[in-house]
């Protein structure tokens, strides 16, 4: 569904990524990761057509993203940022219904977006705040309206940047298991920047790791994810957790 061809990224002084080919498929859930600075935003931005690369292309369906229209873009592939760029005033049922803009919705949205709004913050478990204004909700209650937003949205490819950010623990379960629901069982794509690696074993079936210097590999979670890459991936000592689901990896001070 969506393939990149010798991507190149970089900021001023520094390589993040070096002739990456990939290819995202529908039914796929993928965690990236790796340390702070690594270059797993900038990705995400290029992915999703947000920024260009320095160099390479994203395809989407062999199309370039940049012969594809801005609206008809959005209806495909949707993102979550880790940060809001403006403030907005209005009441959370306003805010997911932006998301419905790339459908047509205009600034009296009809019955059909409305619903398809609601729907979305019922799925994050927000629905009884949706006259409240955004404002005043808590952080983690933003968040999860912020996700119905791109759940309103509906595309077919959802790029998240630390979606579990602000959210406790009982929240964090609920927005993995939501989104692979949508990547299993609505045959969607997710791609989801993670710094737990518990929630990327446990609910991602690929995941991309991204070490300095531009150096990426990828493929499934159960080769991606163990002792010794994670070693390598951020420098410093794990140890293994047995349980009766798996084994997990916790950074270690010994």
């Amino acid at each position: 569904m969506l393939s990149t061809e010798n991507l190149h990224l970089e900021v001023p002084g520094k390589i993040l990524c070096q002739d990456l080919t990939l290819a995202l498929e529908a039914g796929q859930c993928w965690a990236v990761l790796g340390k702070n600075g690594s270059g797993k935003t900038t990705l995400l931005h290029a992915l999703s057509g947000l920024d260009k690369p320095a160099a390479g292309r994203v395809r989407l369906d062999g199309r370039a993203l940049g012969e594809i229209p801005r609206r008809q873009l959005a209806r495909r592939i949707g993102a979550l940022l880790q940060e809001e760029s403006t403030a907005f005033s209005g009441a959370a049922l306003d805010y997911v219904l932006l998301g419905r803009f790339p459908h047509g919705a205009t600034l009296a949205p009809n019955i059909s977006d409305i619903a398809a709004a609601r729907r979305a913050l019922h799925r994050v478990g927000m629905g009884q705040a949706e006259r409240q204004a955004l404002a005043t909700l808590s952080g983690g209650e933003r968040q999860r309206v912020r996700i119905a937003q791109l759940l309103a949205q509906a595309p077919d490819i959802y790029f998240l940047d630390e979606p579990l950010q602000h959210l406790d623990l009982p929240h964090q379960l609920a927005v993995m298991q939501l989104f692979r629901r949508i990547a299993h069982d609505e045959g969607k794509t997710v791609v989801m920047v993670l710094h737990d690696i518990y929630w990327a074993s446990r609910f991602c079936d690929h995941a991309l790791l991204i070490h300095d210097g531009g150096k990426i590999v990828h493929g499934a979670t159960s080769f991606m994810i163990t002792q010794n890459t994670m070693e390598n991936l951020y420098q410093c000592r794990f140890r293994t957790v047995t349980t009766s689901d798996g084994n997990y990896f916790l950074p270690t001070l010994e």
